[in-house]
């Protein structure tokens, strides 16, 4: 049985280069480069063991350089050889002390193997180089926090701030450890120090008020609201600090009022009110207040696309796709060039079966984003669904010189969708062709596997690496019935009749009781395994199912097994 999976992917991270960049130009060196390109170029094919390979080639020709041992690294790392990679990650940092980048890696692969006194060490390392290095402050700042050494990441807080600068974030942080401490004047004093910096912000004097009503003082809380608001009874964080006082005092009337109260004052900034609501959805009990809240500030904003964009979620999460649908339009009106929003409608239209619509809505989005690869892909889907199958091809041919280098899944699913295609067209070698570009690209990807595996018994080809390739669908999903229903026609064509009724059993009782082929597939299977009388039983549950094909229903007739063509 074949299945089509749709992705979105998006680009990778590219390989930060060597902090080192010495040109050289003897031969050795021009050989060299040659093998480390390629081995790049093999690893990011998913070639692994092409690559190191290659790897350990430039290793031998230059054992003291560090990018090959950081490249090592990775290919150890795919390889699940934890401990190889952090001794070559450890001689990169060695042979290039200068490079953050590899000890960043290498603190990671330390935290994984919870050796956390090596992380430190790493970190500290790289602050030496780079006293100004937030990320790692911020790693040491974490690691201190969760293995309960509060005053260390105090320290560091306080070196973050010195990069930084004051911010509400460092504040609350070493608020939040202070009082963790049983700190609380210096808890207190820390928000303290950040309104007298900036007294005309009253954000920072609500801040203060939050964390009076987290530590339980709820009078000095409320003091603190109160306070900002009669300075300006506009102050959106005031008051929907002060509501949430009122709940946490069990007075659901005045946090209504207040609540009420933001929402109809257009003086209240937008943002503020869609906090609000995100709260009030996460509690089932609040739903209701979404609901009466919603209609009021789409008749207050009816031009704001962040609004429109939480109704648009709202009514998903209440699976109220048509009025979602509604509000998809209604954000391209206001802001066609946001590309996110013509995914989620193709998506729609494609999960309700719309082909047409979805390719209308591709068409118009492309002119929007006349070079984007995604909407090209969509539109490849809709048109496979449409039948328009030479088409299909056509456009993947012009899809995949704008698929970025580095997107290696966009670039994977493309050549699967040509392979599907392929085979509708009934030109078999390109079909398979392009299911081996799609591997070399995703070498895991289940869909490809499954459909190249099937398409191969089909064609009774390479039956052996059909086999090998649906076992590896198996292992990754073996409650999957599309996938074992591959597996067990592989072992029908190969005549192994009592490994595909267990495995066509499996994909039964796993949900293909209710699809046709798999039903038609079951009978066939009977038949070839003597049992005549369920093997028409269960070609007329795939009749009963919707099968329309004639060969199934001769075989109810006849009582007998038809091969295909």
């Amino acid at each position: 049985m074949v299945v089509l999976a749709i992705f979105i992917v998006f680009p990778i991270a590219a390989k930060k280069k060597s902090s080192v960049n010495v040109v050289v130009t003897t031969p050795q060196q021009v050989q060299f480069d040659y093998y480390f390109d390629e081995a790049l170029r093999q690893r990011l094919a998913n070639h692994w063991d092409a690559a190191f390979d290659l790897l350990q080639t430039c290793q031998r020709m230059e054992p003291k350089n560090a990018e090959v041992q950081f490249e090592l690294g990775k290919c150890y790392l795919q390889d699940q050889k934890r401990e190889q990679a952090i001794a070559s990650l450890e001689q990169a940092c060695q042979d290039d002390p200068q490079n953050n980048w590899y000890k960043t890696a290498l603190a990671e692969q330390y935290l994984a193997d919870q050796k956390i006194d090596q992380a430190v060490a790493t970190y500290q390392a790289m602050l030496k180089v780079d006293p100004q290095n937030d990320d790692a402050v911020m790693m040491l700042i974490s690691i201190y926090t969760q293995t309960g050494k509060l005053q260390l990441a105090i320290n560091e807080l306080n070196q973050l701030e010195k990069i930084q600068g004051m911010s509400q974030d460092i504040t609350v942080e070493k608020a939040r450890l202070y009082f963790m401490m049983h700190q609380n004047k210096k808890g207190i004093a820390e928000v303290n120090k950040l309104i007298d910096a900036y007294p005309h912000e009253l954000k920072f004097q609500v801040l203060r008020g939050d964390i009076y009503l987290q530590q339980g003082m709820k009078k000095d809380a409320l003091a603190a609201y109160q306070n900002v608001l009669s300075i300006d009874p506009n102050q959106g964080d005031a008051l929907y600090s002060l509501s949430k006082y009122y709940k946490t005092v069990g007075d659901t009337a005045s946090m209504m009022r207040v609540l009420d109260q933001m929402m109809q004052n257009k003086n209240v900034e937008l943002d503020t009110k869609l906090a609000v609501l995100k709260d009030l959805v996460a509690n089932p009990a609040d739903v209701q207040k979404v609901h009466d809240f919603l209609p009021e500030l789409l008749a207050m904003y009816p031009d704001e696309e962040s609004l429109h964009n939480y109704q648009y979620m709202f009514l998903m999460m209440q699976n109220k796709t048509k009025e979602a649908e509604v509000e998809l339009h209604t954000m391209l009106d206001l802001n066609p060039q946001n590309k996110v929003t013509w995914i989620r409608l193709l998506e729609m239209q494609l999960q309700q079966e719309k082909f047409s619509k979805a390719d209308s809505l591709c068409t118009k989005a492309l002119t929007y984003f006349p070079k984007d690869p995604d909407l090209y892909f969509y539109k490849s889907v809709a048109l496979f669904q449409l039948n328009h199958f030479r088409q299909v091809i056509t456009l993947c041919h012009k899809t995949l010189p704008l698929i970025p280098d580095e997107n290696l899944n966009l670039r994977a699913q493309v050549y699967s969708q040509m392979g599907d295609t392929y085979y509708r067209l009934g030109e078999k070698d390109s079909t398979f062709w392009a299911y081996d570009q799609a591997l070399k690209y995703q070498p895991n990807n289940v869909g490809t596997l499954n459909n190249y595996a099937y398409y191969l018994s089909l064609e009774k080809r390479d039956l052996q690496k059909a086999e090998n390739m649906s076992a590896q669908t198996i292992k990754a999903e073996p409650t999957n019935a599309t996938f074992l229903d591959t597996y067990a026609w592989i072992f029908f064509v190969e005549g192994n009749y009592p490994l595909a009724k267990i495995y066509e059993n499996q994909a039964i009782e796993n949900g293909g009781d209710k699809n046709a082929d798999v039903l038609a597939h079951y009978g066939d299977i009977l038949y070839m395994s003597g049992d005549h009388d369920q093997a028409v039983t269960w070609w007329q549950k795939s009749i009963d199912a919707g099968n329309t094909s004639p060969v199934v229903k001769k075989e109810v007739e006849t009582k007998t097994y038809i091969p295909q063509p």
